[in-house]
């Protein structure tokens, strides 16, 4: 729709635009596009915190691992020396499994991945 003119009498060439109020969101509309990227935002928040939850909660319950290789860490040792080296193992499973944490021999395990595993002095 074309914007309404008024012809002024005394110059007949000269088109007055009428003063109409310009359409535009005005402060409503301006709130109403700084709360839509919020309530995004928020409702993504909660969303992977509610999905998340259980994830959360299952990691809480299970203990860590670590996997010690007794064979390895027997190597190179003295004959002599083998029941207090074993008593020392036993002895820091039995502090890391009062500290909540698995500890399982090597030759038990059939895959693992390499950060679970626990060296022994001998490797670097």
């Amino acid at each position: 729709m074309p914007p309404e003119t008024n012809l002024d009498a005394t110059r007949p060439s000269a088109i007055v635009l009428r003063d109409r109020p310009v359409m535009g969101f005005g402060a409503g509309g301006f709130l109403l596009l700084a709360a839509i990227p919020l309530s995004a935002l928020a409702g993504g928040y909660l969303g992977t915190e509610f999905a998340a939850r259980p994830l959360r909660d299952a990691i809480a319950t299970r203990p860590p691992v670590l996997i010690v290789d007794v064979a390895g860490a027997l190597e190179g040792v003295a004959p002599e020396d083998v029941g207090e080296a074993i008593a020392n193992l036993r002895s820091t499973a039995a502090r890391l499994a009062d500290g909540g944490v698995l500890v399982l021999d090597a030759q038990a395990v059939l895959a693992a991945p390499q950060d679970a595993y626990v060296l022994s002095g001998k490797q670097p």
